[in-house]
């Protein structure tokens, strides 16, 4: 493509006219504007747009394969039912971009301004996100089972129903994060710094949490079959109505916990600190309690037991 076709194409685009499908495909648009254009059903496979302007942009069933955003400003874009394997968007800047129902594969999202990311339905399979920053972003839906997210900046990030079966939060820092409804099987959290975060009704079979800082966490209704709190800090944690079979608490804190109606068999708190936990209705068959720590625990509560019973008058 000439200079010429290539610049007579973009004005059509800025335009918001038509043009062909592959009109761009292998195109280099390093450092072009493109800001505000909307760009829909078109295959731009292999171009490049390094350290473009794309600021606003709307992207709606593209085919990115190969594409590069290396550098590129992607602030507020949003994308529609795209998909792309092996792109790149490496030190773009994306802050407050928008993602539906799109397929990312073996993407490079890494040292990424991801800020307010808002994704659903998205599937990052096989995608590097080290070094990026994710701040009050919401993704909702997706899929990130097996990432490796050890390197990522989390903050106030919430991942409603989305699957992270085997993903690896080894050592992360999860400021005010919420996994509510996730399936987590298999995940590794061991080392986080996770405190108050949120696991209301996650299944997190197999899950890994050695060591991890979950003071104040929620893990209401969960499911912990084998699950490992080994050495993990859960002082003040919610573990109301969880169910489980094999989980261990061996060496864990769980200071002033409120375990009521939990239900674990062969749950292991050996050298366990439960020191003014709350066992309130809970069922515990064949759990081990070496050298475990119950002063002050607080058992069945009769008040709250007959308010739990109450039924109106018909």
């Amino acid at each position: 493509m000439t200079d010429a076709t290539l610049n007579a194409t973009l004005e059509l685009l800025r335009a918001g006219k038509k043009i062909p499908a592959n009109a761009l495909a292998g195109a280099d648009l390093r450092g072009v504007d493109l800001s505000n254009v909307r760009l829909q059903n078109l295959d731009l496979r292999g171009a490049r747009l390094d350290g473009a302007n794309l600021t606003r942009t709307t992207w709606s069933a593209c085919h990115l394969n190969e594409v590069r955003f290396d550098k590129a400003v992607l602030s507020r874009a949003s994308f529609t039912a795209c998909q792309g394997r092996g792109l790149s968007l490496r030190s773009s800047q994306a802050d407050w971009v928008r993602m539906k129902q799109c397929a990312w594969e073996d993407g490079d999202f890494q040292q990424v301004n991801l800020t307010r990311l808002s994704a659903s339905g998205v599937t990052f399979v096989g995608c590097r996100l080290q070094g990026s920053t994710l701040f009050q972003s919401r993704l909702s839906e997706c899929d990130l089972s097996d990432l490796d997210l050890r390197g990522v900046a989390w903050a106030q990030c919430h991942f409603p129903d989305s699957r992270l079966r085997g993903t690896r939060f080894t050592g992360a820092t999860l400021t005010q994060c919420t996994f509510n409804r996730v399936d987590a099987s298999n995940a590794d959290f061991s080392g986080a710094q996770a405190p108050a975060a949120s696991f209301y009704a996650a299944q997190l079979a197999g899950a890994r949490f050695e060591a991890a800082l979950l003071d104040r966490a929620i893990f209401d209704q969960a499911r912990l079959d084998k699950t490992n709190f080994a050495r993990a800090s859960l002082n003040g944690a919610r573990l109301y109505g969880v169910r489980s079979l094999g989980v261990t608490f061996t060496g864990g804190k769980l200071v002033r916990a409120d375990l009521s109606h939990l239900q674990a068999t062969h749950a292991d708190f050996s050298h366990a600190d439960l020191t003014g936990a709350l066992l309130h209705a809970v069922q515990l068959p064949d759990a081990s309690w070496h050298q475990t720590v119950l002063a002050d625990v607080r058992r069945d509560d009769p008040e709250l037991r007959a308010a739990e019973l109450w039924r109106p008058p018909v």
